[in-house]
């Protein structure tokens, strides 16, 4: 899931639900209407994680963090905007609390409305946003959006660790004994290690051309974890193992060609 349509989707999601409320305060609708407009909105937040479950289980883990904190930034923005415009001054959030804002059992089969008293709105308000800044940060989306371990650093292992294969083992594994060719005419040209440094060059490169953090672990993930990689790799092969789109493979691919052989000429 692309970051920008994450949050778009979270940020809806919350602005559906505030609306709705807002239109049932500023048409002074019953008490029974906010009360399944209650448990509506309570529908808006968990079907869709369920959805994506269903359809595309790899990603649950990366939508319920948008939703988490698509939740915590944007509710505090809508309450204050929506409570403008049905009437109120947004001020009276911190003065009065929000009235009725909850419900809860009441005596007997009743449902009645639980307020939020106005010493614990700013911190609430507050620790929401807290939550939506940390949950919608690129770095740990990528970091905990992703079930297992991440490819770069199965990479990391491998170059820390590399495979010494003695004469023998190779001739068993049906490997030439001879040189090979192109090592004996060019011996000093090795292939592109994907080490700590490497994947640092090209984090930093990626980052510079305003690459966003989840296509840039998607890259990672797919087993390039060089510059060299990179440039070697063409847009169509890039899409097809990332899985981004073919048109933004294309510019990427083009913009790190023009950086690494023109300086970004």
């Amino acid at each position: 899931m692309r970051y920008a349509h994450g949050v778009t989707i979270s940020a809806l999601l919350t602005l559906v639900i505030f609306l709705g409320a807002a239109i049932i305060k500023i048409l002074a609708l019953s008490w029974d209407i906010y009360v399944t407009w209650f448990f509506i909105s309570i529908l808006i937040a968990i079907v869709p994680p369920i959805l994506i479950y269903i359809a595309r289980r790899r990603i649950v883990r990366e939508f319920l963090i948008y939703e988490t904190g698509g939740f915590g930034l944007f509710s505090p923005l809508w309450l204050i905007l929506f409570t403008d415009l049905s009437g109120d001054s947004w001020t009276t959030l911190f003065r009065d609390g929000i009235i009725g804002g909850l419900i809860g059992p009441g005596i007997g089969p009743s449902i009645v409305p639980i307020d939020i008293r106005s010493d614990f709105v700013l911190p609430i308000l507050i620790l929401c946003v807290i939550i939506g800044i940390i949950f919608l940060r690129p770095s740990f989306i990528a970091k905990h959006g992703v079930r297992g371990e991440m490819a770069e650093f199965r990479e990391l292992k491998k170059s820390a660790e590399p495979e010494v294969k003695t004469k023998p083992q190779a001739l068993e594994e049906g490997e030439e004994s001879e040189e090979d060719p192109i090592e004996k005419e060019m011996p000093e040209v090795t292939p592109p290690l994907a080490t700590a440094d490497a994947m640092a060059d090209l984090r930093g490169l990626l980052t510079e051309l305003g690459t966003p953090e989840p296509t840039i672990n998607l890259i990672f993930n797919s087993g390039i974890a060089t510059t060299t990689e990179l440039v070697a790799t063409s847009p169509e092969q890039l899409a097809s193992i990332t899985g981004i789109d073919k048109r933004t493979a294309e510019d990427l691919h083009m913009a790190v060609q023009k950086r690494v052989w023109f300086g970004g000429i």
